[in-house]
């Protein structure tokens, strides 16, 4: 999965309200003499909440992309906007931010920070970042936690005392130029007062010279220590830290006495605020406002024209007042990446497990085989060990990070489903010639493909839930 460097990479950028531009920085198109000066100034970092390495195998694969951004469409009776098809459901509601566009700009965060710690990213000024001084310190981990499914107290009293039955994290070999993400220790540990509550319809899973039973305060513990902040500014290093809902991990560990008050969500923080340069406007530019004397320090857009139905509404983004604080810990949740990427219907919340299915993704064993090799395990969602579920959330991280960009990704994936029901539907028995009589079949006996791991209902849910205006039926290019 290493990725390849070269100077290929275009700019791909999420605005606040979640529509996306494809950019080219300044330097770049003087560089590639793509034409004289450009009829409007160019963007500047600050409008978008994400910018991220994006590249096209094929010309065929960027000519696509390019008419996905074309708005050729204009509705006399409504404000001008964009009306691409790529972007027409998030221009809908306004300019203004959205949790579109912060959904889908976390997820680009990943994989800028995947590239960097890769360090195939050969201009991150590109991407308006710098190369911080702890970019070779830093610690990832994760964690995860199993509930006891019986549990019939009040809501309020199981969210301010959860019944725990066990608990794992893993500590992780960051991705770097010349290896990916890789689990260096596991620890799991089963809380000795719950040893014998279980959930119905699922196996424990202990892991051999790992599994240990633990009164609930040690493991309290281990992970006030675990989580301590660190003294002093000096050797400081970021911890990433993996998770699967997060609001639920927090409760869990503020249960157990982990003060989480000061961590912060995402790591957009860390990206830009570590990096050399600001992103909230560079030579003096606010977002939202343009400066014709600087404009070749920002960057080109090559999507759509910039629809500025109302000046007034495009005020710059506030600074971050936790600017020059950083977090003791920053959390990513890799189940809201999962529902990001895939568009998961609201209220459907699957598992690590299911995720880790639904994704291809295995967990590597603990013990390597012949020559060193590493062996690979198929996973079972009926087995539960938050041990073995902490070393996926590392995995299922990185198989979204290291991947194409959200859009791409997404339809890769869909692709790639399709194609295996396909696959699946193909050997199944020709109905026709082993029968003459419908009536002789009983239909309870037809195989219906499914997703592995997963409901069928899954097939609908993984389907791009784009809203496009009534009038944009008809879109089509120039």
């Amino acid at each position: 999965m290493r990725m390849f460097r070269d100077d290929g990479d275009l700019v791909l950028g999420i605005r606040p309200n979640g529509a996306s531009s494809l950019l080219l920085p300044v330097d770049r198109y003087f560089d590639l003499r793509l034409g004289p000066y450009p009829r409007q100034p160019p963007w500047d970092a600050g409008e978008f909440e994400s910018l991220s390495p994006i590249q096209f195998g094929e010309r065929k694969e960027l000519v696509e992309k390019l008419s996905s951004l074309v708005s050729n469409r204009k509705n006399k009776n409504e404000a001008p906007r964009d009306r691409s098809r790529a972007n027409t459901e998030f221009t809908a509601g306004g300019d203004g931010k959205s949790q579109s566009g912060e959904d889908r700009s976390s997820f680009e965060h990943q994989r800028v920070l995947y590239r960097l710690l890769q360090k195939s990213i050969a201009h991150p000024e590109h991407f308006a970042v710098s190369w911080p001084p702890w970019f070779g310190d830093v610690q990832v981990y994760s964690f995860a936690f199993n509930l006891w499914g019986g549990d019939k107290r009040a809501l309020d009293v199981r969210m301010a005392d959860p019944r725990v039955l066990d608990v794992g994290w893993t500590e992780f070999d960051p991705p770097s130029d010349d290896d990916d993400l890789k689990a260096v220790s596991t620890t799991h540990l089963t809380v000795e007062e719950e040893r014998y509550l279980a959930n119905p319809g699922r196996t424990r899973l202990n892991l051999p010279d790992i599994t240990q039973v633990m009164p609930r305060a040690e493991v309290s513990n281990l992970l006030q220590t675990m989580f301590a902040p660190q003294q002093g500014e000096e050797g400081w290093s970021p911890k990433l830290l993996l998770v699967h809902d997060e609001k639920m991990t927090k409760r869990v560990l503020s249960s157990l006495g982990v003060d989480t008050s000061r961590w912060a969500s995402g790591i957009k923080h860390l990206l830009y605020n570590s990096s050399g340069s600001s992103r909230n406007g560079r030579n003096d530019v606010q977002p939202g406002h343009r400066d014709s004397r600087s404009k070749w320090s920002r960057e080109r857009s090559r999507s759509p024209g910039r629809w500025r139905a109302n000046e007034r509404d495009l005020r710059p983004r506030s600074p971050d007042p936790r600017r020059t604080e950083a977090a003791p810990v920053y959390i990513i949740d890799a189940g809201v990446l999962y529902r990001h990427l895939m568009k998961v219907p609201p209220g459907q919340h699957d598992s690590i497990l299911l995720i880790a299915k639904a994704l291809s993704v295995k967990d590597t064993a603990l013990r390597r085989g012949e020559d060193d090799q590493v062996i690979y395990e198929e996973i079972d969602p009926k087995e539960w060990c938050a041990g073995r579920e902490s070393r996926l959330l590392g995995y299922i991280w990185e198989s979204m990070a290291v991947g194409t960009a959200i859009d791409e990704q997404r339809a890769f994936r869909i692709r790639f489903v399709r194609e295996d029901l396909l696959a699946a539907a193909s050997v199944l028995p020709n109905a026709h010639s082993t029968r003459t009589d419908d009536g002789d079949v009983d239909p309870n006996d037809l195989i219906q493909p499914v997703l592995p791991g997963s409901r069928q209902t899954r097939v609908n849910s993984l389907q791009p839930s784009g809203l496009f205006d009534s009038d944009d039926e008809e879109w089509e290019d120039d």
